[in-house]
């Protein structure tokens, strides 16, 4: 493990002096080849994306179409958005969740073509997004290497109904965003109108979609990003204290504590916020580096009745019912319009390599979503 700008870097590739200079950068870039094949090559088949450290090796390929087992919907992907948990999985960075495949393309918009024995609540024709882990076998058993997957069976909890004023581009790019901030906001800490949160790298998907949730709420929010152009953007969205996310110096310019951090810096910077917060604080962590490298905190700030919680959104595979429950009650909120979708920037599928290199670039605000209705 070598320790550069906040990442994990192990780096078993033939471009690894390249790679690492970029990372040192804060860069990093993605090289692909770009010759591609559409999914619709193959009308009836799932259609995954082949695995590469450097992604040279990036295009479609057929695979056998299994039916859904029990419990289980076959869902045709119409959009599938890209997180930056995809860009550490092709550069083989992305530190493992146990039990679980490390499978790239986890947020699926579509529309349902069958259903497994004992599945009610869904129907071939049904519009869907999901949270996907891969393709699932009949047997109910997660299947690696599943890239992409353009047909997957996935368990019925793994989806909800798309609202109707949401279409696939914007379904797709809502689980994993609008999920991490809402079971983070929502669920764990218990926002509250008029509490002070602190949003990091806060004009990605799950920052947009923290702002939603903390806004309709009517806390008071703070937000860092990583350019004069993202921290303008955040103002132009009615954030007043708006600080950079490449600097610890956040810590420094806030005054008057803050009750909430939602977490996507490593190192210090969890050192430096939590001596932010205020009694009864509430730290919610989503950056993994720290984890995997058994980084450890500095307990003498939890006298103040901290509560500090990790959200691996991979770990609601083994609470069903949790994700049910939580895609649901976000899935109605979308409805109401409370909640809008993030900016999106959509790629057509021959074009994935470009995409993760725009992941790669930090360029980018909002969510990026391949339209697998498109062509190049």
């Amino acid at each position: 493990m070598t320790d550069i700008a906040g990442r994990i870097a192990k780096l078993p590739l033939k471009d690894r002096a390249k790679l690492l200079s970029d990372l040192q950068r804060d860069r990093p870039t993605v090289p692909t080849r770009g010759t591609f094949s559409h999914p619709s090559d193959w009308p009836n088949a799932k259609i995954g994306l082949k695995q590469s450290a450097n992604l040279d090796d990036l295009g479609f390929e057929e695979m056998a179409l299994q039916p859904p087992g029990p419990g289980q919907i076959q869902v045709r992907a119409r959009a599938i958005s890209i997180n930056f948990r995809d860009l550490m999985i092709a550069m083989a960075l992305y530190p493992p969740t146990p039990g679980v495949p490390s499978v790239m393309g986890s947020d699926y918009a579509g529309e349902v073509v069958a259903c497994g024995s004992g599945v009610e609540e869904f129907s071939p024709g049904d519009r869907v997004m999901v949270l996907s882990a891969g393709d699932t076998a009949p047997d109910g058993k997660l299947l690696e290497g599943t890239h992409f997957c353009a047909v997957p069976n996935v368990w019925a909890f793994q989806a909800v109904h798309i609202p109707p004023n949401l279409n696939f581009i914007e379904a797709a790019s809502i689980p994993t965003a609008f999920l991490t901030a809402f079971y983070g906001l929502e669920s764990v800490a218990r926002v509250q109108g008029g509490e002070r949160v602190l949003i990091h790298t806060a004009t990605g998907g799950v920052g947009l979609a923290a702002i939603e949730i903390a806004q309709a709420r009517g806390a008071e929010i703070m937000a860092t990003a990583g350019s004069e152009a993202k921290r303008d953007y955040l103002r132009q969205r009615g954030i007043l204290q708006v600080f950079d996310s490449r600097s610890l110096a956040f810590a420094d310019q806030i005054s008057g504590g803050v009750d909430i951090i939602l977490n996507t810096l490593s190192g210090e910077a969890v050192a430096r916020g939590l001596g932010l917060m205020r009694p009864f604080g509430r730290f919610l962590q989503i950056a993994m580096k720290d984890q995997a490298l058994g980084e450890t905190l500095p307990m003498s700030a939890f006298r103040l009745g901290l509560s500090f919680t990790t959200i691996n959104l991979s770990l609601f595979l083994f609470n069903p019912s949790m994700l049910k429950r939580i895609f649901k009650e976000l899935a109605d909120g979308l409805a109401t319009g409370i909640w809008r979708p993030t900016p999106i920037t959509t790629f057509p599928p021959e074009k994935i390599g470009a995409a993760l290199r725009l992941m790669s670039q930090y360029r980018h605000i909002g969510k990026i979503v391949i339209d697998l209705e498109a062509r190049a």
